[in-house]
């Protein structure tokens, strides 16, 4: 266990060094710190600090940087409550604005936004569709047997895709076809309805009903597929280029962990985000290679009580965590409320 003034001066380096990205020499501290003891007595303190392993040497600089153990027992030990006010939260609520038709509107302009508020790469994640319906369907029709089938389900958002009609299907049977979902699948949830088609009890109630079902059954089973397809919504890609901590992200490496943010499982598992705390994870900690130099700060943000969305930033492992935590808190907390909208 560290002496308090151990823990001042870790602190203090963590402070520095995230202020300045220069290694934090005896001087430094002892004119920061105020301390009652001399330089020497610092370095004496530094020494024991990297005998733990809680600061190294940088290359044949005199200073001291946060090893990746330093930051942890910081995070553990020495940072303050993640604890925002109602007029803080309020302040974002205010910066996130617009009339949204629907979710992921809202979701892509509250990570953009958190992206330009911190210099950081934003991910969101929307709340898993639990209660998602299905709120209208339809089909265009359009040339050379070609449709558009449309689908609105209850978060507002409309999926759309554009058909080719099998020879099998006939063109007159597209407005039964439409009549029949709406008055029976309307109002369902689309997990439901997609229960029902993998059960068969679905393309045995519409062979009653239409002509030609089972190529009615796959028209409509992919557009219904996708409307519940997760989306990660980024902000600030390319800021994972701006790395810090003396560390070099080339092209290659970017584009790995660009196409790891692609995977909504994969950023869930990343980011084990919980509702009204901040977790934060450092390099090996996230168990994936190409974040070794990173770390992700992450929290929920939910809908009814087992309904989660995640909102993350990652970053360079010098960041200001006390600050970035209290605002990725302020974000989640604004977007429950905004969320409640959608709900109503």
């Amino acid at each position: 266990m560290l002496t308090e003034r151990q823990q001042r001066i870790l602190a203090a380096i963590i402070y520095q060094y995230t202020q300045t990205a220069h290694a934090v020499g005896s001087k430094t501290l002892h004119d920061e710190l105020y301390l009652d003891v001399s330089p020497a007595t610092i370095r004496n303190e530094m020494s024991s600090l990297e005998s733990a392993n809680l600061i190294k040497k940088l290359h044949t600089s005199a200073g001291r940087i946060p090893s990746l153990e330093g930051y942890r027992y910081y995070l553990d030990h020495l940072m303050g409550s993640d604890t925002v006010s109602s007029e803080e939260i309020q302040s974002v609520a205010r910066q996130i604005r617009g009339n949204f038709h629907e979710l992921d509107e809202l979701l892509d302009q509250t990570a953009k936004l958190l992206a330009k508020e911190t210099g950081l790469t934003a991910l969101v994640l929307k709340p898993k569709p639990i209660n998602l319906k299905i709120s209208s369907f339809q089909l265009i029709p359009m040339e050379n047997r070609q449709v558009i089938a449309v689908l609105a389900t209850s978060d507002g958002k409309v999926t759309s895709q554009t058909f080719r009609l099998p020879k099998e299907l006939p063109l007159e049977s597209l407005s039964s076809m439409v009549a029949y979902i709406n008055a029976s699948m309307v109002g369902r949830p689309v997990h439901e309805v997609l229960s029902l088609m993998t059960s068969e009890q679905l393309p045995v109630l519409l062979s009653r009903n239409i002509e030609s079902p089972a190529a009615f059954l796959q028209l409509f089973g992919d557009v219904l597929a996708r409307s519940v397809e997760e989306t990660v919504h980024l902000g600030g890609r390319f800021n994972l280029l701006e790395v810090a901590d003396d560390a070099y992200l080339d092209v290659k490496a970017a584009r790995k962990i660009l196409e790891l943010f692609d995977s909504p499982d994969a950023v869930r598992h990343l980011a084990k985000a919980e509702s009204g705390r901040v977790n934060i994870r450092l390099g090996d900690e996230l168990h994936t290679p190409v974040l070794n130099d990173f770390a992700m700060l992450a929290t929920a943000f939910t809908v009814g009580q087992d309904n989660s969305g995640v909102i993350a930033l990652v970053g360079p492992m010098r960041m200001p965590y006390a600050q970035l935590s209290k605002l990725l808190l302020a974000f989640a907390q604004a977007l429950d409320s905004k969320l409640i909208e959608y709900e109503a």
